[in-house]
């Protein structure tokens, strides 16, 4: 029996994420039509363009420190002012915007390959090996995600890889059920019985089928894991656990400024607007991605 004899519509559904040059250029089309997707990148385009320009940019370096120019207003010179040591708010809150990138994206990588590594294990075998997996992650998921993360940097030590570990262990008992629950109802369907027909193997039946068609809600998931983690980043360095001064993030550079909040607003209060920007951002970016990679969602 041929591959084609075992083609049914659900099958169909793996060529829109691993199509030909043409199906992809009207995925790019769909992606790029989506107002949602648009909105997300209006704000981290100019975002990312910021940080890679930022050396070029005739701007105080994130560190230098200027006494004659402590605790200034925004002005031309200083579009986000300057806090209580001179140094510039604006340069201080692109390096932090670019380790909260670095944060949401590595927590929102590895929570995505590790969860749907062990998800589509546990789902697909089931028995003692999904057992054994989802009895640890019960464990993990009876803490909340941002106690479980403090706890971890207090054994770890704090910076950008504890951080990072931290969170992405956090999320991953979450990513590892939503992928077991999808390979559940995958498994099931009859594409996968007309293969098993033919003899395929299970690496096969996984790769081809149970991968692909549990790839589009995850990718969604992944967007809010980001975004999620980049709040959580900036909670745990506000409290003094995560980024530690003097290297700036968004989170300890709005500790910083909260006890000049009456006579210098902007030292904490721009850097919270872009956290808030870049957190819709992603939030939007994950609504765009669910929409065009719903089949249900196509005209």
């Amino acid at each position: 029996m041929s591959n084609t004899a075992i083609t049914p519509p659900e099958r169909a559904d793996i060529t829109r994420f691993f199509p030909v040059k043409t199906v992809m250029a009207l995925r790019r089309n769909r992606f790029l039509s989506n107002s949602k997707m648009i909105g997300a990148l209006l704000i981290l385009a100019p975002l990312g363009l910021l940080i890679l320009c930022a050396p070029l940019l005739p701007l105080q370096a994130p560190l230098q420190t200027n006494l004659m120019a402590m605790m200034q207003p925004p002005s031309l010179e200083h579009p986000f002012g300057t806090d209580r040591m001179g140094r510039d708010i604006f340069s201080r809150t692109l390096e932090g915007v670019k380790i909260s990138l670095q944060v949401g994206l590595s927590v929102a990588a590895l929570a995505l390959v590790v969860g749907m590594l062990l998800g589509t294990l546990a789902g697909f075998f089931g028995g003692l090996i999904d057992r054994a997996i989802m009895v640890i992650v019960d464990i993990f998921m009876a803490f909340p995600s941002l106690l479980l993360a403090i706890g971890l940097i207090a054994v770890m030590g704090t910076g950008l890889v504890p951080v990072v570990m931290a969170i992405a262990i956090a999320d991953i008992p979450r990513f590892i059920r939503l992928q077991r629950s999808l390979v559940l109802g995958l498994r099931t369907r009859a594409y996968i019985d007309a293969a098993r027909t033919v003899h395929a193997s299970q690496f096969w039946l996984m790769s081809r089928h149970i991968v692909p068609n549990s790839l589009a809600p995850m990718l969604v998931a992944a967007s809010i894991s980001a975004a999620n983690a980049i709040l959580v980043e900036a909670s745990l360095s506000f409290l003094g656990l995560g980024i530690m001064p003097p290297a700036p993030s968004l989170g300890n550079l709005i500790r910083e400024g909260q006890l000049y909040m009456e006579q210098a607003w902007w030292i904490s209060t721009l850097p919270g607007v872009v956290i808030l920007l870049i957190a819709i951002s992603f939030h939007f970016l994950s609504d765009g991605m669910r929409q065009a990679l719903d089949p249900r969602s196509r005209k």
